[in-house]
């Protein structure tokens, strides 16, 4: 780490900051106010502050040594002179030189040139150019010389007029008709009032008022001219940010994931100032020493001259534009790259195949500049994710989207209706998976003093009864030999950290969880490192972490009493009979292509032993990525002079026992040709329509293939199974919201309503609010990837028995009864969905809800905890792994 500067020169740079710059703006103002005797008021202390800034301003002259400009010098001359005026000079001059003060004390006012600096400097060296110096002189000049030849002429015919408001006078000059000729150009104002006067002085007015406004039309452009050089130079220099966020890439298609950076900011705000409450806690109770967040200041570096238009939006008045190539260390100067904290480089579409290339560049570029910063990349392909990596080292953290967007969209395949839970868990509107970790030495020693028992272990169901009082469903911990440490101007390092999901269950024998001592419900308080939990903000999981380190974060076991015990043994009695519904996932009909459907496919194959899949892609679409590049991604190769599939399709095995068939089409109705081929076969029991890049409008098209599906739905002309799942991916939701009203089950031909379901899923928002997530929340990344990959925990939706004996009983539960009674199922249940379709996520501690309202929980477990009864469980003969030691499942905590 580079030695810290002297304390003077740290304290000269805060002379630039804007609330010093302001500060000392409205004192020299003040200073000049006409207002009698409050100059010798408050001359002690002007002399005082001004004396001070004089002092750095000479230690910030001296450190440049020759780097000081003409300029620089010049300005610390006024300073000088400034700060000379504000001494009882009067009581030591005679009367004669005292009459030169007032002008000295005038001075002060060339200080505020300082403090514009930038713009005076941009606005001399616009109006010196030489096509503007040749615009103003020929303005001039044409002024100038209508106003002599006027005056010339009025002179020579020696008319009399009333040419300088004194009314006709025999003594008027030459100089009286050039200045009334000049005004007559100057504004259309000075038009003779009337025609009660000579007709050639009438003519001559008229005359030269038309000609003015042209001229003042020809200024005015020449001023609108200048003024946008002034904006676009003002857009070349360094934003002046320091611990602020940075986007770089194509950021003019990028206002969904800037509008979730200021939703997240906003929604933050309460942290941005240390609470009185936290002060008084950390003074008098020993407690954590208080913090604050900064401002949300954002940079944004992309290629075009202009910036964003939504930038112009009320809430974007702390994000700046830059134009550069990310590659150039010009460019990231401008958006201060070597003081962000963490930056975002996103994926360039029209770079194609060398996308990943352009982004490991301006990998590489940025780190050269920054090597503490956080860096969060935007991988195309998978196979390079291991690549950026090795580019950017430490702290870089390459994001697959494409394979995240895969995983998320088979989520809503094998679990129906998740969608409505994913609506609030991954949008800045609801509540979000936050992380808090403890650092410093002083902080895990107060961890580690909470231990109980021999082994110094905590509760995990005491700690998440406390938890949730304070708004937080606790859902995991962070393990780890070493104790975190943030350096000053950084952000939370959790590499090193081991995450554990649902502390409720064993981790894997032999995993790093097992290995730093955590079992069943029992968490090793001198190696507990952070918190992973629900909450709405932020500020809740901070708050409770802050009340664990003063001790006062785990629960104590509730009173024993009788109607405690009824209470219990009756949300036990209910929270036994939820369980998951049965998939009837078999057969998937996929439409269109998109970057996730690679990934979409192996996901399918994964949680899916022998799913059938029929995908049917359009031959279109080949400037962007040629259908050979497609069906490769896909696993079909085509010889180098073959034909595509076409209509007869090209069968494709799939791991685990599955199978596809692609078939391509080069028309444009790609719906017809999906109903034929899915006709074929059995009838599907999900068909996933994605959204195809190419196109005007995307959402149209899907929208349109939609409804040509529900056509041959209702015409018969294909058949169903019973049950269709219908998952249509748009980039906004809004916009194919019509379609539920078209795709009825009645007219389809279903028994129900239930057993036609419509899932609409934007993936560019989803995409967006991962990507702004993943840079805010320490570790969120690896804990998607467990939550949305296999082998590891899962967000899963579990309906109660119908009409059992607790639901007749008309018994009422709450999230933390629920909670209570989950734990002997190892599951951590964090929304409830009502019987109106609302999803309650993490709501907060109160009224318990009637259970004949509760429809659906969302909880927190393993798949095979919560099986439905019947179905096939993993490791019992589908190929999947059993729990360690052989054990059909890992250990559960009563």
């Amino acid at each position: 780490m580079a030695p810290r500067p002297p304390l003077l020169l740290r304290l000269a740079g805060g002379l630039e900051t804007r609330p010093v710059k302001l500060a000392l703006s409205l004192l020299i103002l003040v200073s000049v106010l006409p207002i009698q005797g409050l100059e010798d008021e408050l001359r002690p202390y002007f002399l005082g502050i001004f004396g001070v800034e004089l002092l750095l301003r000479a230690v910030l002259l001296g450190q440049r040594g020759r780097d000081r400009s003409r300029l620089d010098v010049l300005l610390f001359v006024f300073d000088v002179v400034a700060w000379l005026s504000f001494l009882p000079l009067e009581r030591l001059l005679d009367a004669h030189a005292a009459h030169a003060l007032p002008l000295l004390r005038l001075s002060r006012l060339f200080l505020l040139l300082r403090f514009t600096r930038e713009i005076a400097i941009d606005l001399y060296a616009i109006m010196t150019r030489r096509e503007l110096l040749e615009q103003f002189g020929l303005v001039t000049l044409a002024v100038w010389g209508l106003a002599f030849g006027a005056s010339v002429l009025l002179s020579h015919l020696a008319i009399a007029h009333d040419y300088d408001g004194r009314g006709p006078a025999p003594d008027t000059t030459f100089l009286d008709r050039i200045w009334w000729s000049f005004r007559q150009l100057e504004s259309a104002d000075n038009l003779v009032a009337n025609l009660r006067v000579h007709p050639i002085v009438a003519v001559i007015s008229l005359g030269l008022t038309m000609v003015g406004v042209f001229v003042t039309s020809f200024i005015i452009g020449i001023g609108a001219n200048v003024v946008d050089q002034v904006v676009r130079a003002a857009r070349r220099r360094p934003v002046g940010y320091a611990g602020h966020a940075l986007v770089i890439g194509p950021v003019h298609e990028a206002e969904m994931l800037v509008q979730e950076f200021v939703r997240l900011y906003e929604r933050h705000r309460s942290l941005r100032s240390i609470r009185l409450s936290e002060l008084w806690l950390w003074l008098v109770r020993r407690g954590p020493a208080p913090t604050r967040h900064a401002l949300p200041r954002m940079a944004l570096l992309g290629t075009e001259d202009d910036p964003p238009a939504y930038l112009y939006a009320p809430r974007m008045r702390w994000v700046s534009y830059r134009k550069g190539d990310s590659a150039q260390p010009e460019a990231l100067g401008l958006v201060g790259a070597a003081g962000a904290k963490r930056a975002l480089i996103l994926t360039r579409p029209d770079a194609g195949p060398d996308a990943d290339a352009v982004t490991a560049m301006a990998v590489s570029s940025f780190r050269m500049q920054n090597r503490r910063g956080h860096v969060f990349v935007e991988v195309q392909e998978s196979k390079n994710r291991d690549l950026i990596q090795a580019v950017g080292g430490p702290g870089t953290y390459p994001l697959d989207m494409q394979r995240f967007l895969g995983f998320f969209l088979c989520q809503h395949l094998i679990t129906p209706g998740v969608e409505s839970l994913y609506t609030d868990l991954m949008t800045a509107d609801g509540s979000e998976f936050y992380t808090h970790v403890f650092l410093g030495d002083d902080e895990a020693r107060a961890v580690a003093a909470l231990g109980e028992g021999p082994d110094g272990e905590l509760s995990f169901s005491r700690m998440a009864r406390a938890a949730y009082q304070a708004n937080v469903i606790l859902a995991g911990v962070f393990l780890g030999d070493e104790v975190p440490e943030r350096r000053e101007g950084e952000l939370v390092q959790v590499e090193g950290l081991v995450q554990w999901l649902n502390p409720l269950l064993d981790p894997l024998e032999g995993s790093p969880a097992w290995a730093l001592g955590a079992r069943a419900g029992r968490v090793p308080a001198r190696r507990l490192r952070g918190l992973i939990g629900v909450s709405a903000t932020y500020a809740p999981l901070r708050r409770y972490g802050r009340e664990l380190l003063m001790g006062r974060g785990v629960a104590a076991e509730p009173a024993a009493t009788v109607g405690a015990e009824a209470a219990r043994a009756w949300a036990e009695a209910w929270a036994a009979t939820l369980a998951r519904r049965r998939s009837h996932l078999e057969r998937v009909l996929i439409v269109g292509y998109s970057a996730a459907l690679p990934s979409l496919l192996r996901a399918l194959a994964q949680f899916v032993p022998g799913i059938e899949v029929t995908l049917v892609l359009g031959e279109r679409g080949d400037e962007r990525m040629p259908l050979a590049d497609r069906l490769a991604s896909l696993g079909v190769t085509l010889a180098p002079d073959g034909a595509p599939p076409g209509p007869d399709g090209a069968a494709l095995p799939l791991p685990r026992g599955g199978r596809a068939t692609v078939y391509t089409q080069r028309g444009h109705d790609l719906a017809s040709l999906a109903v034929r081929c899915a006709a074929r076969g059995a009838p599907a029991s999900a068909a996933v329509f994605l959204s195809e890049p190419e196109g005007l409008d995307r959402d149209a098209r899907t929208a349109m293939r939609l409804i040509r599906f529900a056509r041959a739905l209702e015409s018969r002309e294909l058949a169903h199974g019973g049950r269709l799942h219908v998952l249509a991916e748009f980039s906004s939701v809004a916009k194919g919201e019509h379609v539920r009203s078209l795709l009825d089950a009645g007219r389809c031909g279903f028994a129900g309503p239930d057993r036609l379901l419509l899932s609409l899923v934007s993936t560019e928002r989803i995409k967006n609010y991962f990507m702004v997530h993943s840079a805010f929340v320490p570790g969120v990344t690896t804990l998607y990837e467990e939550l949305l990959g296999e082998g590891g925990q899962d967000l899963l939706r579990v309906e109660p028995r119908p009409h059992g004996p607790a639901e007749q009983a008309h018994g009422a539960i709450g999230l933390d009864e629920l909670r209570a009674a989950l734990e002997p199922r190892g599951a951590i249940p964090i929304a409830l969905e009502l019987d109106d379709g609302t999803v309650l996520l993490n709501p907060e501690p109160g009224p318990t809800l009637a259970a004949a309202r509760v429809r659906a929980v969302y909880a927190l477990a393993r798949s095979q905890d919560l099986a439905a009864e019947g179905e096939q469980r993993p490791g019992e003969g589908d190929g999947g792994e059993r729990a360690r030691g052989g054990e059909e499942a890992q250990r559960i905590s009563a």
